[in-house]
């Protein structure tokens, strides 16, 4: 449901454990197929599902955040992060950490007023909205249809010394092999 942003992932997920044991990735793709329909075609019913699965067992956000982390400690003032992210979910936690880290999140309201300045800010954004494929490059690289590109300029501002947390919530894979 979170990783795979799989709408039907609760029927999937009944699926999968009424069809267990299963033995083989196409055990895994017959027992999404019986759960939900072929779909308009674009993608493979059973695509988000191993997405989420090798999200998880890869940790792919949190290596993004810790990734993310290190650039700011590493990069010198003037040096350029340049992030592609293939899904939402990765591009959302690269654009909240870009805004949070260049100042964006400084929001007062009528309510409640900025008290103060706020921190500095660690990165420049020169181009506000993600970068997106040419149709001509979606036509030679099929697979670049869903990259997001996003560019942040290091500034002379200390890095952060905040933990790096995927923003998911997800037990570890550990705790939930311990439980199960």
């Amino acid at each position: 449901f979170r990783l795979g942003e799989e709408r039907h992932s609760r029927r999937i997920a009944r699926a999968i454990l009424a069809a267990r044991p299963l033995r083989s990735t196409t055990d895994l793709v017959d027992a999404v197929l019986s759960a939900v329909s072929r779909g308009d075609g674009r993608i493979h019913p059973a695509t988000r599902t191993f997405q989420a699965l090798r999200m998880y067992v890869n940790d792919e956000l949190g290596e993004l955040a810790r990734g993310l982390r290190a650039a700011e400690r590493l990069l010198k003032p003037g040096g350029r992060l340049i992030v592609i992210a293939f899904h939402s979910l990765e591009d959302r936690l690269v654009k909240q950490w870009l805004r949070d880290r260049s100042g964006g999140n400084l929001s007062g309201s009528r309510h409640l007023p900025l008290a103060g300045k706020g921190p500095p800010s660690r990165f420049d954004l020169p181009v506000s909205k993600a970068i997106q494929p040419s149709e001509k490059e979606v036509e030679s690289n099929p697979r670049a249809r869903s990259a997001k590109l996003r560019v942040a300029i290091r500034t002379g501002a200390g890095a952060l010394d905040d933990l790096a947390d995927d923003g998911m919530n997800l037990p570890p894979l550990a705790e939930l092999e311990t439980t199960s």
